[in-house]
């Protein structure tokens, strides 16, 4: 009855989206193809590329994480079965992305627990790596804001006795839950490659969609803010239950962020636009496996 629940949310959810944007465009459809006409080839090609990169990078994230319980499937075949998967978060329901997954893992003789656990693993450094990641920069590169909206809290939330007993708490949690923590560390536990990979991972989508708002603002866009904003928007999205791969929740948190440097209609133009780039590189990719798919298979066969 709940998961029922849950795929109705998520299929109204679907719905509003795409109302969202078809009176969008309906009302806007003038302006947003004057917007789009003022981004430059160049600019296109690099942006999904950049995403590209990034896609081929969260293959090498799933690799990682197989390769930390000592499963060795290969790149090429990580490389398939991910993207051959990835369509399926789309779907109202969100799980069939991991269940394509569990079945070709399975086929692959990997058991159950291990299974459970790369999964695990491999969501905890995308998602925790994109919620520190964009929580930092946004921190670094709006500490100003920060600090009026500190100012602006009531003045016992600020005090010092409130503070410590706050840090005490904390330090009495860890050290009542010491066993866990250290279990889930280890376990958790980013690897220097796993770390300098998801950075770079991060990097790359935020540099995709920067690149992509030069043309329409006259005033500078710190590259840093956008990777956070980027970072920060992916981690939100995943955490909504109701938005199938953070659609909609994603693109809102990118308008949000954007409206201090652009207009309402060109940063809804634009983060929709990277959410295309987005989809079009996984449809690709998924041609791409199936084709490297088949041919393995067809070159098992002969051998």
């Amino acid at each position: 009855m709940q998961q029922r629940v849950k795929s109705l949310l998520k299929l109204i959810w679907w719905l509003l989206v795409l109302t969202f944007v078809s009176l969008f465009l309906y009302k806007n459809l003038n302006a947003t193809l004057e917007i789009v006409s003022k981004l430059p080839l160049m600019v296109i090609t690099v942006a999904f590329l950049a995403i590209v990169v990034a896609k081929v990078l969260l293959v090498l994230v799933m690799h990682l994480a197989l390769s930390r319980y000592r499963i060795d499937l290969g790149y090429l075949r990580c490389f398939t079965i991910y993207n051959i998967t990835q369509l399926g978060k789309y779907i109202p329901g969100s799980i069939w992305q991991y269940v394509g997954r569990i079945t070709l893992y399975k086929e692959a003789k990997i058991d159950n627990a291990d299974i459970r656990d790369t999964l695990l693993l491999e969501t905890f450094w995308v998602v925790f790596s994109a919620l520190m990641i964009g929580v930092c920069l946004i921190l670094l590169t709006q500490h100003s804001l920060i600090i009026e909206l500190i100012e602006k809290l009531p003045g016992y939330l600020t005090h010092p006795l409130t503070l410590g007993l706050f840090a005490a708490l904390i330090i009495l949690l860890a050290a009542s839950f010491r066993k866990t923590v250290q279990h889930y560390a280890k376990q958790f536990m980013f690897s220097p490659i796993a770390a300098l990979v998801v950075s770079t991972l991060w990097l790359c989508l935020g540099f995709s969609f920067w690149i992509t708002l030069l043309p329409y603002t006259s005033q500078e866009i710190s590259f840093i803010y956008i990777v956070g904003l980027y970072a920060l928007s992916y981690a939100l999205g995943f955490a909504v239950p109701f938005a199938p791969a953070g659609i909609g929740v994603r693109e809102a948190l990118l308008v949000m962020g954007l409206l201090p440097y652009l207009d309402a209609n060109t940063a809804i133009v634009l983060a929709t636009i990277n959410r295309l780039f987005y989809i079009i590189s996984e449809i690709l990719l998924v041609l791409i496996s199936n084709h490297l798919t088949a041919r393995i298979t067809k070159e098992g066969l002969t051998s």
